[in-house]
Parts: structure tokens; C-alpha cells; sequence
């Protein structure tokens, strides 16, 4: 190499002053990522005050929600909860027992394995091996907070697939909720707990526990021939057909009707269900597939209703499995916003 191709390649080199200039921009660079990206601030529901939502399609991070719930609990946290294998929600629960706090878990025995040894000896668990699914997706703090929603304690469930939690600060409703936890064994399905309402910050809520209460589909059918203006609904698994009758029905008589269901449940178990919607000109979309899950389980009416839980529009979710969901009446402004913008990406998600 000649003296002046060195000096050439020399004059090439960053100095350290370039360098330091370069990095600094590659450092703004990916703080303005992270800041777009990254999911936002944890919410937690108050006393006298409106339910909360939160969805990870809206960069709330559920898994971090549910943790900093569990590490903030000051007497007891109780769990009921189809799968529960993300680490950082089981070693939120373990580390809280070893403070002596009193921390219950009923999961689903074949959904949730290897959970005994994750959680330690301190943790009470029932690994449920009941007829049905134990499919409920609720979390109690304090005998104060209570937390149900459509996701699953693993980490793409919180974290990438599509879904849907209700928080609130009422002290009825979680003491409903353990004491129907207190009647779970492994196997027994203990007594009925039938349907209740509850004020939430002024708030009217009902709370559905199934198969408990026989009368739950019927409640769902009233809701969606009330509808007069909009329906929305966003399903992981429908195989009901009297609910895609009433969607249909709903549809004819001039509700703006909207539905979307997941890939992989539309190719698959709701087939007939998207058919029969198909037919009643009922408009549909599948959403994105890819590895990613529609796991939503909602129906929102009017801008003022929303039905939302565990339990998918399935026979085996309202006569068998251990399902739940809430109704919320009366939307405020914000929960509204919320649901809107949620549908909005929801819809952007989707198979067109």
C-alpha cells in the first residue's frame, strides 16, 4: 500500500469526536423508538372511581399490571386462572408468599404444568381437574382489587396476543369471588353462585359466574336485542349459533353490526358460525393469524354496554367449564375512547 492510499484510508476514520457525535444520534435514535414502543405507564383501579381497561393492543403491558398488582398486595392475593406459566407473574406470586402474604392459586390442572414446583411451598394451589375447563381469568388483591379479563397469566398471552382486562376497586365483588374460590376443590364443583350487580364508582356492573348461572346466554341474547345502534363484537372462539342468530337479526333490523374472530377459530371450530354470518350479510373479519391470537372475548353495544371476560361464545363455556364475565353499563367518556381506539386497531389487525 502507497503512503498516500494509507493517508487515503486514514481519512476515511471516524475521529473520536465524529464518533462520539455518532453515537450520541444512534442513542436519540433508539430512546425515540423505545418511547414510541414501549408500553405505557401502569394504571391501577381506585376506590370511588369508574372500572379501568387496559389492552396490550393499546401498549398497556398487562404482564407488568399483573406483577406490580401481586408485588403491591399487602394481605392476600388470590388467582383463578386457566394457564399460569409466564415467570415473571409466578415469581411475583412466589416471592409475595415467602413475605407472608397469603397467596391462592386454582388453575387448570393440564393447562398450567409444572406450576407446583415454580411457585414453592408456600403458595396454596388447586390444580383443578373438573369435568369442564377451569377457564376463569381472575385475580383478587386485598380483598379489594379484582382484576378479569380475557388473557391468560403467560407471556403471549399478555404480552402479544389480543386482549382485554376489566380492573376495579370493589370489596363485594372480590368477597363473592373468594368465597366461590373457597368452594373449589380439585374435583368438586361445590355450590351456585348466581348472578349479581354491584355499583363501582357509581358504576353499575353484573357479574356472570359459569356454568353457575343457567340463565347466562339468555342474558347475552337480551343484550344484543336491546342493541339499537351499534355492535361490536371481537370473539376468540364462537360455535353458538342462537347468538349468530340474534347478530343476524340484530343486522336486519338496521344496527350497524361489526365482528371479528380469530384466524385460526374462523378456519377452524367457528367455520359454521362464519358461514351462517356470511349468509345473513353480516359483516365479518378474521384477524391477522401469524402466531398471533384474536383472544378477545367482548361485546360491546351502543357506546354504552360491554360484556367482557373468560368465557369464549362456546356450549362448553356457559354449561360446562368454570367461565366467567362482567357486564359494565353506562360508559364513561374515557372507557368509551378506550374501547374505540381498541376496535380501531383491531379492525387495522384484520384479514381483508
Amino acid at each position: 500500500m502507497t503512503k498516500r492510499q494509507t493517508a487515503r484510508k486514514r481519512q476515511r476514520l471516524p475521529t473520536p469526536q465524529q464518533f462520539i457525535v455518532t453515537f450520541l444520534a444512534g442513542l436519540m435514535l433508539w430512546g425515540t423508538f423505545w418511547l414510541t414502543e414501549s408500553f405505557t405507564p401502569a394504571r391501577f383501579p381506585q376506590a370511588d372511581q369508574p372500572v379501568e381497561l387496559y389492552a396490550n393492543q393499546l401498549k398497556d403491558d398487562l404482564r407488568e399490571l399483573i406483577s406490580s398488582s401481586v408485588r403491591n398486595a399487602e394481605h392476600s392475593v388470590l388467582l383463578v386462572i386457566y394457564s399460569l406459566t409466564d415467570d415473571k407473574v409466578i415469581q411475583s406470586l412466589r416471592k409475595k408468599s415467602e413475605e407472608g402474604v397469603s397467596v391462592r392459586v386454582i388453575c387448570d390442572a393440564k393447562a398450567s404444568p409444572r406450576v407446583i414446583q415454580k411457585l414453592g411451598g408456600k403458595v396454596k394451589l388447586i390444580r383443578r381437574f373438573a369435568a369442564g375447563l377451569m377457564h376463569q381469568k381472575i385475580l383478587v388483591i386485598d380483598g379489594l382489587q379484582v382484576w378479569i379479563g380475557s388473557a391468560n397469566m403467560t407471556g403471549e398471552s399478555l404480552r402479544l396476543h389480543g386482549n382485554l382486562i376489566t380492573a376495579l376497586y370493589c370489596p363485594e365483588l372480590a368477597a363473592m369471588l373468594t368465597a366461590k374460590a373457597n368452594t373449589m376443590t380439585e374435583y368438586d364443583e361445590g355450590p351456585v353462585f348466581p348472578h349479581r350487580e354491584f355499583l363501582v364508582g357509581g358504576q353499575r356492573m353484573e357479574m356472570w359466574l359459569l356454568p353457575d348461572d343457567k340463565t347466562a346466554s339468555k342474558r347475552i341474547i337480551q343484550l344484543i336485542r336491546s342493541a339499537e345502534k351499534t355492535v361490536r363484537v371481537a370473539m376468540f372462539t364462537w360455535t353458538r349459533v342462537d347468538f349468530a342468530n340474534e347478530i343476524i337479526e340484530a343486522r336486519r333490523r338496521g344496527v350497524d353490526v361489526q365482528v371479528v374472530i380469530d384466524y385460526y377459530s374462523g378456519k377452524g371450530a367457528g367455520a359454521k358460525v362464519i358461514q351462517l354470518l356470511s349468509n345473513g350479510g353480516v359483516p365479518f373479519q378474521l384477524s391477522q393469524g401469524g402466531g398471533v391470537l384474536l383472544h378477545h372475548k367482548f361485546l360491546y353495544i351502543d357506546s354504552k354496554i360491554l360484556v367482557n371476560g373468560s368465557a369464549n361464545w362456546t356450549k362448553a363455556a356457559f354449561t360446562k367449564n368454570d367461565d366467567c364475565f362482567i357486564i359494565l353499563h353506562d360508559l364513561t367518556s374515557d372507557q368509551k375512547r378506550h374501547l374505540d381506539n381498541l376496535w380501531d386497531v383491531i379492525m387495522s389487525e384484520t384479514k381483508k
